[in-house]
């Protein structure tokens, strides 16, 4: 007789036992499975496609233990551990103000800025954090979260994981060269994309397995900076890049957000990075899936 009208192929055999098996993984406990990791790289606002990222991750039950991120990649992670809904966290973004995060951007303030060397305050930014996540510490998270920032006086990386949340992602966001230093605990702490672009030793340390690292590219081939803004930003892009091939080494999977068309700067695209980071994480989802199950693979079939 004749191969059945309802044989399956091969394709269609290994997709229903991925099915299976990405099933039978997601429903496995914490302790019963490889703790993950997830890591959000610096990008200013080509660091909003890791909403569209972490969205795509949370609807497909990728499990994540660990979050570490940098500068815009804190601002993120921060708010989604704090339980900001994903259309909330888009809304802040897409409608995101320069009196979100300091009261100096006036007259008065860009003059001292320009001729007094006078720079802006970030602690306006630290209070619209608090505000949105209600004055929580990183120990109230549901997950345990950490992110980066760097003391200007010593270049060391200071790494934050307790105390009060919006102090920690105010002092990894802070631009160099455009807001004055946090101070600290004897520390004066600006970005932490200037020691660690993307924190993957971060989430190791905490005790992940396996680690996913997040990357919003940057783009060197468009035509130089205008301002001096635009010259900050893309000092901290060269930085970044430099820093980001050693963290993609360490990582066991890279999503790479493809957003470099994208300006550091460009508030009016920030709708459109989301949906690339969504897009992007959507065609590294079957490969992530599979590296997972691969990796579990002893823990699924016990």
């Amino acid at each position: 007789m004749g191969q059945s009208a309802f044989a399956l192929t091969q394709k269609e055999e290994d997709e229903i036992f991925r099915d299976f098996a990405w099933q039978e993984f997601t429903e496995l406990l914490p302790d019963q499975r490889p703790k993950i990791g997830l890591t959000l790289s610096a990008g200013a606002l080509r660091g909003a496609s890791h909403i569209g990222v972490v969205e795509v991750l949370s609807e497909a039950s990728v499990p994540i233990d660990y979050m570490s991120g940098t500068s815009m990649g804190c601002i993120v992670g921060a708010l989604y551990n704090a339980g900001l809904p994903m259309e909330h966290l888009q809304d802040l973004v897409n409608n995101i103000k320069i009196n979100y995060i300091t009261r100096d951007f006036n007259i008065g303030g860009i003059l001292k800025y320009l001729f007094a060397e006078k720079l802006f305050s970030s602690e306006q930014f630290q209070d619209f954090i608090d505000q949105e996540v209600g004055s929580k510490n990183f120990e109230d998270l549901p997950r345990p979260f950490a992110c980066v920032s760097a003391d200007i006086k010593t270049g060391e990386k200071v790494i934050f994981d307790s105390g009060p949340l919006a102090l920690g992602v105010r002092a990894s966001m802070n631009l160099p060269g455009v807001f004055k230093p946090v101070e600290y605990r004897q520390r004066l702490l600006v970005d932490g994309g200037v020691v660690d672009y993307m924190p993957v030793d971060l989430v190791k340390k905490m005790g992940a397995d396996f680690t996913i690292a997040v990357y919003a590219l940057p783009n060197f081939s468009h035509e130089a900076p205008s301002n001096v803004l635009g010259y900050v930003l893309r000092m901290g892009d060269l930085r970044g890049a430099a820093l980001t091939e050693r963290s993609e080494h360490l990582a066991d999977f890279v999503i790479l957000s493809r957003v470099a068309d994208i300006g550091s700067a460009s508030i009016s695209q920030a709708a459109l990075a989301i949906e690339i980071g969504a897009s992007s994480a959507y065609l590294a989802l079957p490969q992530l899936k599979e590296k997972l199950i691969i990796d579990g693979i002893n823990y699924v079939f016990k």
